[in-house]
């Protein structure tokens, strides 16, 4: 298959992760800047651990998506732990009206589902929150 025609990634090994931030009025060229420093803080650190992501917006142009799906759930729980992230999700937050909404997705021939059972859909046990504004699984 010619690099022309060479389609990736396909994904259908792993879980992906749907994040939908609602930005509160106003306040979305702030979500911008602090959103880009988060990805932007290691890009190739992101890459080596992630098979594909998508940011980007929804015909609402405060619904922010980010669409991530990581290489191992320990890589992304690893993450999760680090005070940058911890920092910058709660500063994403803080500027959203609504909690952060997350959708998972086995993959085609994920190895298990066992991703439903470690985020039980409501509250996020995994993500910081600012004051009333967290995140909740669906």
């Amino acid at each position: 298959m010619s690099d022309a025609t060479k389609i990736e990634p396909i994904v259908i090994h792993a879980n992906a992760f749907v994040s939908r931030y609602h930005i509160a009025p106003g306040q979305r060229d702030a979500f911008i800047t602090r959103f880009n420093a988060l990805w932007q803080a290691d890009i190739p650190g992101l890459q080596a651990i992630t098979n594909f992501v998508f940011y980007g917006f929804g015909r609402d142009e405060n619904e922010f998506v980010a669409i991530e799906s990581w290489k191992d759930e320990a890589a992304i729980a690893a993450v999760r732990e680090t005070p940058l992230f911890r920092q910058a999700v709660t500063g994403l937050l803080e500027l959203c009206d609504k909690p952060m909404e997350m959708s998972l997705y086995a993959g085609l021939e994920a190895p298990s589902r066992a991703l439903f059972d470690t985020y039980p859909a409501g509250p996020s046990r995994v993500h910081p929150s600012a004051g009333k504004i967290g995140a909740k699984f669906l």
